[in-house]
């Protein structure tokens, strides 16, 4: 009972119950789901792969490419078959992804999750700020970041150059506007001074 990680390019096989797993947690039409499994059946990001046990789908993730970072990828639709929660799994999963991103030549791994927090940070992650991502740009997630390669598929820290590290490193993305001015409300006058207040 070896977990492995396969690309889903190598198992095609297995895309039609890869699209059940992932709209079990995350529903959407069969024809939507196909399309974006489509654009990431291939050998390189974005690519979906797939945690097998014994030839039987458990898992899913997904690496895809961040704009102008190409030391850092996004992983996104990670997902462990509900019957099979609870047993480490997951953590399997991420390391095993962690892995095939670092073979892909990443250093650094990020991804966004709004009620999995606690567990992305037992993997070695750790919230970071927004990042520029095609489907994250306007998040309200949490942002968590973890750097790579890791040493062996069953570590959970997170290891650069032999030493263990857990950093969100800045982004090249230009920092956001700042906000509008304020208006006043109105204008008081006393003594000679000008009092403001702003809505």
């Amino acid at each position: 009972m070896i977990p492995l990680l396969v690309p889903l390019v190598d198992r095609r096989d297995l895309n039609s119950e890869c699209i059940i797993l992932l709209n079990e947690e995350w529903p959407r039409s069969e024809t939507s789901r196909a399309h974006s499994q489509a654009k990431s059946c291939r050998p390189t990001p974005p690519m979906s792969l797939l945690m097998l046990i014994d030839d039987v789908l458990i898992g899913h993730a997904r690496i895809c490419l961040l704009p102008d970072r190409r030391d850092a990828c996004w992983v996104e639709s990670v997902i462990v078959r509900k019957s099979h929660r609870g047993r480490g799994l997951g953590k399997i999963l991420m390391n095993l992804t962690e892995l095939k991103a670092a073979e892909l030549s990443f250093t650094k791994v990020y991804l966004s999750t709004h009620d999995k927090v606690s567990f992305y940070q037992s993997c070695g992650y750790e919230i970071c700020d927004p990042i520029l991502h095609s489907t994250a740009a306007t998040s309200v997630f949490p942002i968590l970041a973890k750097l790579a390669p890791i040493s062996t598929p069953i570590t959970v820290s997170p290891r650069l150059n032999g030493t263990v590290t857990q950093s969100c490193q800045p982004t090249s993305a230009p920092p956001p506007p700042p906000p509008p001015p304020m208006v006043p409300k109105s204008v008081v006058s006393k003594d000679d001074s000008e009092i403001i207040d702003y809505m």
